[in-house]
């Protein structure tokens, strides 16, 4: 259970860290920093959600508790749509990836060949199998809590409490709204669900992805905080790679500077993971609705296909700004909340059904 609760604060905290702080803090302002101890609480209640469905139904995916609840052809039909969500999921944070590299790191160089050498360190690590990743994600771990914390302690000096007022001043809708913007990220953690048949120990299930979820969350939140009290809500708004300014102000004695890129390991490491758990499931749950045995045929198709998508679904910086970030909580929520709702809804149906039949066939022996 230990190596799932750290994919899944991996999963969690992916590409979020990088680009949702300015969005949630241009709709919150300086009270955006409630917003995300409060997307936290939806994030743990769609935990909660997810394993008691994965308890109800141990080592299933999503396409089999889909077809086991709907039925076979409306269950199909879901699944469908969810290795649609799968693909387009994978494809934008591709496409987050070049985006990053071509902005900051290696301006000079095209997107597309950051995109092909990304998507060629997936592809390899879901040759090699999911467990070689998974124990990897173990060992990057420790580096990603001790890259973060020392961001927070060398940037600690620079904390001004000035920029957190006025507080509340434009009442709960910011809040709320700042609030869905970073829960519908935390939605996206139903795609673990995909992960869940390579598990050796079941027990607990619930209790790992709690725990899992709360890890990536309190660092987000932590994240918009640290913007907020460093970077001023003004300037974090301006600045689509917030937490990428925010590591260019450390400067310790006039000596240890200029280190973003030293700390751009973090969301390298998360970027990867999201997009390996993204790029599994499309792989796995493509080759569960066309029956095959194993899904390492599709794997090389699926690479090549996510490249060009990446581009298509996501033009340029404006239009994702403009309109994958303002609507991709409510789409995220469709996948993430309210089709595990209805599986859980009509997993409960069933039961109720079941269970008279067999309280009357007791009586009448």
């Amino acid at each position: 259970m230990r190596q799932y609760v750290i994919l899944t604060a991996l999963f969690v905290i992916g590409d979020t860290i990088l680009y949702i702080p300015a969005k949630v803090i241009g709709v919150g302002k300086e009270s955006a920093w409630l917003s995300g101890f409060l997307a936290m609480v939806a994030g743990l209640c769609a935990a909660a959600l997810y394993g008691v469905l994965a308890s109800r139904f141990p080592r299933m995916t999503l396409i089999d508790i889909g077809s086991r609840t709907l039925g076979t052809w409306l269950g199909k039909s879901v699944g469908v749509l969810f290795v649609a969500f799968f693909l387009i999921d994978s494809a934008i944070v591709l496409w987050q990836v070049g985006d990053f590299m071509a902005t900051h790191i290696m301006p000079e160089t095209p997107i597309q060949a950051f995109l092909i050498l990304f998507m060629l360190v997936v592809l390899m690590g879901f040759r090699l199998g999911i467990g070689t990743v998974v124990r990897s994600a173990e060992l990057l771990f420790f580096w990603v809590v001790v890259l973060f914390a020392m961001l927070v302690v060398m940037l600690t000096p620079q904390i001004d409490p000035k920029h957190l007022k006025p507080f509340f001043d434009k009442g709960p809708n910011p809040v709320l709204r700042g609030t869905l913007q970073l829960a519908g990220y935390y939605f996206e953690a139903v795609t673990l669900m995909m992960v869940l048949p390579t598990l050796r120990k079941y027990h607990g299930i619930t209790g790992a992805y709690l725990l899992g979820i709360a890890a990536g969350s309190f660092i987000l939140s932590v994240t918009v905080m640290l913007c907020i009290l460093v970077l001023g809500t003004d300037l974090t708004e301006l600045q689509l790679f917030s937490t990428y300014v925010l590591a260019k102000k450390i400067s310790i004695a006039n000596f240890l500077e200029r280190i973003e890129v030293v700390m751009a390991s973090i969301w390298f490491f998360t970027l990867f993971f999201k997009l390996y758990v993204c790029f599994y499931a499309t792989v796995e749950g493509a080759a569960q609705l066309l029956k095959l045995k194993d899904g390492k045929a599709l794997s090389l198709p699926v690479a090549a296909l996510l490249i060009p998508a990446s581009l298509l679904l996501v033009p340029n910086v404006v239009y994702f700004n403009d309109n994958i970030l303002n609507m991709w909580w409510g789409f995220s929520a469709t996948f993430g909340l309210l089709l595990p709702s209805i599986f859980f809804g009509a997993s409960l149906l069933k039961k109720k059904r079941i269970e008279p039949r067999r309280v009357r066939g007791k009586r009448s022996g």
